[in-house]
């Protein structure tokens, strides 16, 4: 009897939790790719490769932190990507054509990102954007903002700013033992998040909000105030995000997170993060990204045309989004009987 009662009340729910199901989709994943690569003669399960897979986390997890905590809140932010972009360009430009000092760089450009985070939530709050259409048009104007910025002094031509700065490129790429230094800063943003989101009221009020905006606000919940708290979150995550790409590259490029637009999101819904708010958590957004990067550089070791690996991870937001809207009407059936 007991023995029943322990599988009922710790195993069970463990095996029926969406983290379970997406460490076994890992497990697999690196299986089917070391076999596959054993086949085609290379090898996947090596330190460099797993290496190269926690150094491509970092940027990602930040933007799945920013981007997640918006989607409990039952918001998005398209934005981010374009903003922490800029942010790496304003750091670039701070230590190269301003000659600041790396940690100086790093402030402006966090700062400036905050802003466009406010204006998104002014966007959002105030002039009752949808956050998806709010959150576009700043994507754009933010990238054209960049490459106006990127032109000042240079005869009015956009360009990518090199610097050379051993700090800023430890942080980027250096290492404390074996562990890349980005991947403990990673480590350490999880673990508080994860805290906020789970343990204090503020989560509380978060999940609340996205799962019933109405409940939210007869309970008392201050949601404008608390969509602009993570809007500027989104913002300035996505600028940390940028910090790290710029340090890495040792460069404020003009394409810099191009290709992670839709990262934070496609990770934090492969996260088991619901699109539509309200439900998912700290678990699902640690384990979202190392899915997707994993898959990502896994379809290069194997030799998969780069343009197919996008159009496979396009496939990979698809799946989980359509097993997000299935949980989401099976909820809605269990209510309704």
């Amino acid at each position: 009897m007991k023995q029943g009662s322990f599988f009922e009340k710790k195993i069970k729910p463990l095996l029926q939790h969406k983290v379970f199901s997406l460490v076994l989709l890992y497990l697999a994943m690196v299986v089917i790719f070391t076999v596959w690569a054993l086949i085609r003669k290379t090898n996947f399960l090596t330190w460099p490769v797993f290496r190269n897979i926690l150094n491509s986390l970092v940027v990602s997890s930040f933007l799945t932190m920013g981007a997640g905590c918006l989607l409990i809140a039952g918001h998005i932010d398209l934005s981010q990507a374009a903003i922490g972009a800029f942010g790496s360009m304003v750091l670039a430009t701070a230590i190269k054509g301003w000659g600041l000092p790396w940690f100086v760089g790093v402030i402006l450009a966090l700062c400036l990102c905050a802003v466009f985070g406010l204006i998104n939530a002014v966007l959002v709050t105030k002039l009752r954007f949808p956050s998806f259409i709010g959150t576009l048009a700043m994507a754009s104007m933010v990238k054209g903002l960049m490459y106006l910025f990127s032109s000042l002094g240079n005869n009015g031509l956009a360009a990518n700013v090199n610097f050379i700065n051993k700090t800023v490129s430890f942080i980027g790429s250096g290492s404390i033992g074996p562990i890349p230094f980005g991947v403990i800063v990673m480590a350490i943003f999880f673990i508080v998040y994860g805290l906020i989101i789970s343990k204090t009221a503020f989560g509380m009020k978060v999940t609340l909000m996205g799962g019933s905006p109405v409940a939210a606000t007869l309970a008392g919940i201050n949601a404008n105030g608390i969509m602009t708290l993570l809007f500027v979150n989104s913002a300035v995550l996505g600028g940390v995000a940028g910090v790290f790409n710029c340090a890495r590259l040792s460069q404020g490029a003009l394409t810099a997170l191009t290709t992670n637009q839709f990262t934070g999101l496609t990770a934090a819904i492969l996260g088991g993060i619901s699109f539509g708010g309200g439900g998912g958590g700290a678990g699902g957004v640690c384990v979202g990204p190392p899915v997707l990067n994993t898959f990502q550089i896994g379809m290069g070791i194997v030799g998969v045309n780069p343009f197919w690996v996008n159009v496979f991870s396009g496939l990979l937001l698809l799946i989980a989004l359509a097993f997000d809207f299935l949980s989401q009407q099976r909820q809605k059936k269990a209510l309704a009987h």
